[in-house]
């Protein structure tokens, strides 16, 4: 392991938060959030389920701390994403009523996700966790090699709004609880619910992802799960991954979907097992 920090202790106000904290293990974090960051940008998504084995599993934090962390990390993600993928010509959708819906229910469900997780215990978040890993990669892998184009749903508008509101709170609650933006579960839902291009879904979750992230981030550190070592991790980890996710963005235009669908829903499968391992 790395040279331990000098007065761990002092910085590590919040007994809950474990781990033996070394300048290798900010390199690690540093590192790893910048590769995570690529990721983001190219999909359009937070990245916090990359983030979450590492925090987890390499940084040593408890999950509701590592949620509390990865929020925050993935709030300046998604805003340098956003912007990167608006100014490379993603264009904003035009369902704004749906985007606003969805990210008024989405703030209730995060700020509800958030309150559980000192409810619940750390086994079940594990499971949680793991569980949300599996359908998502699943789901990737399967989308990599069926190219069938998504039809959404003939809905009225007031319809959609209702539909929007549900999914939203449903997601919320996902990001709130375990600390992911939900990007991969909202990204889907505006393809096969309302009929948006993948590129134009990928950058309308980004927009109602960064309420729902604030709104979580918010609540954790009122229940004070961030203390000054989690800020510590989060700082090395967030300014690499906003890097990266410029990069990532970058690259979105030429990337190759399917390679990287398959890719990156091996690579979350393979978080799973490194998630529920003893």
């Amino acid at each position: 392991m790395g040279k331990s920090l000098k007065r761990p202790r002092k910085w590590l106000h919040n007994p809950r938060v474990s781990g033996n904290f070394t300048r290798k293990k900010i390199i690690v974090a540093s590192i790893l959030g910048f590769i995570i960051g690529i990721i983001a940008g190219l999909l359009g998504v937070g990245g916090g389920e990359f983030r979450l084995p590492v925090l987890i599993c390499l940084i040593g934090f408890p999950v509701a701390i590592a949620a509390a962390a990865n929020l925050i990390i993935g709030l300046l993600t998604i805003i340098v994403s956003l912007v990167t993928r608006l100014t490379g010509g993603m264009v904003l959708p035009e369902a704004i009523g749906v985007i606003i819906m969805m990210s008024a229910t989405s703030i209730l469900g995060a700020y509800a996700g958030a309150a559980i997780t000192d409810r619940v215990k750390e086994r079940y978040l594990k499971s949680a966790v793991a569980v949300l890993l599996v359908v998502i990669g699943v789901k990737i892998i399967y989308d990599a090699f069926v190219h069938e184009a998504a039809s959404g749903l003939a809905l009225g508008y007031l319809a959609s709004l209702s539909l929007a509101a549900l999914f939203g709170a449903l997601i919320g609650v996902v990001s709130g609880a375990l600390g992911v933006a939900g990007g991969e579960l909202r990204i889907p839902v505006f393809m096969y619910f309302f009929n948006m291009p993948i590129k134009v879904a990928g950058t309308a979750s980004l927009l109602v992802t960064i309420p729902t992230v604030a709104t979580g981030a918010v609540k954790h550190t009122r229940m004070k799960h961030v203390s000054r070592g989690v800020v510590i991790i989060c700082v090395a980890m967030a300014i690499p991954s906003a890097v990266g996710a410029v990069i990532g963005g970058r690259l979105a235009l030429a990337a190759g979907e399917a390679f990287l669908k398959a890719l990156l829903g091996t690579v979350l499968l393979l978080a799973t097992v490194r998630i529920v391992k003893p």
